[in-house]
């Protein structure tokens, strides 16, 4: 699944190297994309470029709340991310920090206090992946038990690629993150080693399944116009 732009890039841009770079640079403001997240800890992507071998950056928050639940997994990536905190009140990460992260990893809201008051606390980070050249890139989510910390759940997904969109794409390991809840909500989430029954995670907190979803309805509904233009006569031009 590869997002790109088909028309050379300006030729001011010589000094990316001999014939200029492949995709055209594109820039972002990191703190304007918070008004199209779908939750916490939802990554957003800044670009659309998903292909093989790009650099992946994408914003996400988290921010406190008196009726926080539990909100934790592992995360497993082949490729390493790489995460800057752009700002924070009341996080780990200080403002300016960069963090390396290890290839399997704890996810939470990362807040030292985060049943503090309605986002009193809050961080905002810039994490950036990248594209392995070629399949499989393999992401697992797993899931350990909450007294004893003993594995009760993983899920594993090649997210090299994912679904195919004909206008808008939508960034693979979003979608991991959806199934892997649904699937370990809708077990019995009981811990084998010591019997506890761990809390469903909070889905529509993190709203993953919801990019999901309005990846799909907007393909669909834009597909739709074209079937209804089409159908009265219009000549229309799909605009990539």
């Amino acid at each position: 699944m590869t997002a790109q732009i088909d028309a050379p890039a300006q030729k001011t841009l010589g000094w990316f190297g001999a014939g200029g770079p492949e995709k055209e640079p594109l820039k972002e403001n990191v703190f304007a994309t918070m008004v199209t997240h779908q939750g916490m800890q939802q990554q957003r992507e800044l670009f659309p470029y998903f292909g093989p071998n790009d650099l992946v950056p994408a914003g996400a928050f988290s921010y406190s709340l008196p009726d926080m639940p539990r909100f934790h997994f592992y995360h497993y990536n082949e490729q390493q991310e790489i995460v800057i905190s752009m700002a924070s009140e009341g996080a780990p990460l200080k403002t300016g920090q960069i963090h390396v992260q290890d290839n399997t990893h704890g996810v939470t809201t990362f807040l030292t206090k985060p049943h503090a008051p309605r986002m009193e606390s809050y961080q905002i980070c810039l994490i950036t992946i990248r594209m392995r050249p070629f399949a499989p890139q393999n992401e697992a989510k797993m899931f350990r038990c909450s007294e004893c910390n003993e594995l009760i759940f993983r899920y594993d997904e090649d997210m090299h690629v994912g679904p195919p969109h004909r206008f808008y794409q939508e960034l693979p390991n979003i979608r991991v993150y959806a199934d892997a809840v649904d699937k370990f909500n809708a077990t019995d989430r009981i811990c084998p080693a010591c019997g506890h029954q761990n809390e469903p995670f909070p889905q529509d907190i993190a709203g993953w399944r919801r990019y999901a979803d309005y990846i799909e309805l907007a393909n669909r509904a834009r597909g739709d116009i074209e079937k209804a233009a089409t159908a009265e006569g219009f000549d229309v031009e799909v605009a990539q």
